[in-house]
């Protein structure tokens, strides 16, 4: 019965790790580049099971194989494309294909010492182009972090009337070229690592992945939703909820059982 406790514990627990993992999915269903995370999940490694008739025969039986319990493996990102959504505002881009927007904390140095772990110590990556421009004329995100060019410097616009190409080359209203948009495509996204709540996508520097050519196109005027599919999440956080109980009732049973049974041999 102990083992029982154990095996409903581990799916409790699990069950808890999803229930977070979806929940934040649907929080961010509205934040522009958003990546919806799924848990992946193992069970324990199995165990064979022996009876064992010592007394008697000697002899040893193999019932069979159990497994006691599962457990949260890892969290993973889908970096599936979202939808584009028209919002008509020349600040807002949207990339339709694979790669993230550079950006670089205006923090920097500061921040590269108190924080070296942290999205705010230096550059990083992300899907979100609601972007702005701040006082000295520099394109920056929501933080108020530049959005880095081709060659990993700040963007000066200067000034709103600027045109954005499909390729990400950015000229003023009288085409003038000013810079070319940083996109940073990973051959492998799946080792960039995921840092806050905001859809940030951080660069994992020991393992980087080597960038490829942008194949994608930038679009002006847009942005991208969440890839969040919400009745597929709200769907299973249904039943990893009920999952969540079931595992409540469980353990509780077997502690009664348990308690019965101490009594009872107390009392023999």
């Amino acid at each position: 019965m102990v083992r029982g406790i154990y095996t409903a514990a581990s799916g409790l627990l699990t069950a808890e790790r999803d229930l977070n993992v979806r929940s934040n999915n649907i929080a961010n269903l509205n934040t522009s580049g958003f990546k919806r995370d799924r848990l992946v999940t193992t069970t324990f490694a199995e165990a064979l099971a022996v009876r064992q008739e010592t007394r008697t025969t000697g002899k040893t039986y193999n019932i069979g194989n159990v497994t006691r319990g599962k457990k949260a493996l890892e969290i993973k990102t889908d970096f599936s494309q979202g939808a584009l959504q028209a919002t008509d505002r020349g600040l807002d881009f949207a990339i339709a294909g694979d790669g993230f927007f550079t950006v670089q904390s205006y923090r920097g140095e500061y921040d590269a010492q108190n924080n070296p772990n942290g999205i705010y110590g230096g550059k990083y990556y992300t899907r979100n182009g609601q972007f702005q421009i701040n006082p000295d004329g520099y394109l920056i995100n929501g933080l108020g972090d530049f959005v880095l060019d081709n060659n990993d410097q700040p963007i000066p616009v200067n000034r709103y009337d600027f045109n954005v190409d499909e390729s990400g080359n950015i000229s003023s209203a009288d085409g003038t070229y000013i810079a070319t948009l940083g996109i940073y495509n990973p051959d492998d996204p799946n080792l960039l690592e995921k840092n806050g709540e905001e859809a940030f996508t951080v660069l994992n520097a020991d393992n980087e992945p080597a960038p490829q050519d942008f194949t994608g196109t930038i679009r002006q005027g847009y942005v991208e939703k969440a890839n969040t599919d919400l009745a597929g999440q709200m769907a299973g956080l249904t039943a990893t909820s009920r999952s969540f109980q079931s595992m409540t009732q469980i353990i509780k049973a077997i502690d009664t059982e348990i308690g019965k049974s101490i009594s009872d041999v107390a009392r023999v």
